[in-house]
């Protein structure tokens, strides 16, 4: 049966105004639409309305107008959308004048059936977080790893070759931690997951395309303390383990046992201190929540669908504007 769709047509001022992040995500059925030269840009995901992307992009979006009109016309919003209807869902932004989407659970993965042509990271990261269309196709990229290797560079001041990375999880953000820091030099990168299944399948990709030498992985049941035990580790959490305050940590061992220069970067940014990091605290480690990951890939999306240099620090200052105080030092 066909589907009556409830396009917002929206002029200028309009789209200006559309840059307020509504409390609502958009359904498919009411997304707006664009016609140049206004553009539209999107965040989807199930669920999706934890997501301040748009607060994100909006800021810089407002920047980049200041310099150069052709961007007063682009807003950049939430849309909720389930993996069922995400190859259909392509079609409907891609004729509601959308340029680009970034993506988040549970698309990451899944999208990668749906896309037309694939950045060679993105392609080896076997995960999509950004899609740009150009000439009708949908091209897609992964932002990820390059947010996460700025993060821990000017967060923590890490250098990441000849470095031991821990990762936590094994979903699409932790493939794009792996990948990235194995191309950055990583001595080791050690992935430990819950589930055998997804451990092993992260541990196959990983191996097709670098030194097995270089990688490792572990569940709860064969994990080895004394392995890390005083030892300098980069310790990445890339699962949801801290979103919930009742939540208990994803790392298996005290943070007190691990080598004091050790670091602990935590995905999850609100909220702000999770109990791993609190745990980091406590220890005496540097340690970092993931807002800073968030903004710089962002800023890679944005400059991905626009051309221009981003300012990050103007998404980064908007985001902590949003949490009003929540992030001040």
């Amino acid at each position: 049966s066909l589907k009556c769709f409830s396009y917002l047509s929206l002029s200028l001022k309009e789209c200006v105004g559309l840059r307020q992040m509504r409390k609502r995500p958009f359904f498919l059925e009411e997304i707006p639409q664009f016609t140049l030269p206004s553009i539209g840009l999107a965040v989807l995901g199930h669920p999706i309305s934890h997501s301040i992307s748009p607060v994100l992009h909006n800021a810089a979006l407002s920047d980049l107008s200041l310099k150069d009109s052709a961007f007063k016309g682009w807003s950049y919003h939430r849309v909720d959308i389930k993996a069922e209807n995400l190859a259909n869902a392509l079609v409907t932004f891609a004729e509601a004048g959308y340029l680009g989407l970034n993506l988040t659970i549970p698309h990451k993965v899944e999208a990668l059936k749906s896309v037309d042509r694939l950045d060679s990271e993105a392609s080896l990261i076997g995960a999509i977080n950004t899609l740009c269309l150009r000439d009708g196709e949908w091209f897609g990229y992964n932002t990820d790893g390059y947010g996460l290797h700025q993060a821990l560079c000017k967060d923590l001041g890490c250098e990441i070759p000849n470095s031991k990375i821990l990762i936590l999880g094994a979903g699409g953000a932790a493939r794009a931690a792996a990948v990235k820091c194995l191309l950055e030099g990583a001595s080791t990168v050690h992935i430990h997951n819950r589930s055998p299944e997804r451990l092993h399948d992260l541990l196959s990709l990983l191996s097709n395309h670098f030194e097995h030498s270089r990688i490792s992985g572990t569940t709860v049941s064969n994990f080895r303390k004394v392995e890390f035990i005083d030892q300098d580790w980069i310790v990445i959490n890339a699962t949801s383990l801290g979103l919930s305050e009742e939540d208990p940590s994803p790392f298996c061992m005290p943070c007190t046992e691990l080598g004091k220069k050790s670091v602990v970067y935590d995905m999850i940014y609100n909220p702000a201190k999770t109990k791993l990091l609190a745990e980091a605290d406590e220890a005496g480690l540097s340690f970092a929540n993931g807002l800073s990951m968030l903004v710089y890939q962002a800023a890679k999306s944005l400059e991905i669908w626009t051309d221009q240099e981003v300012c990050a620090e103007r998404m980064l200052e908007a985001a902590k504007n949003y949490f009003s105080g929540y992030y001040a030092s």
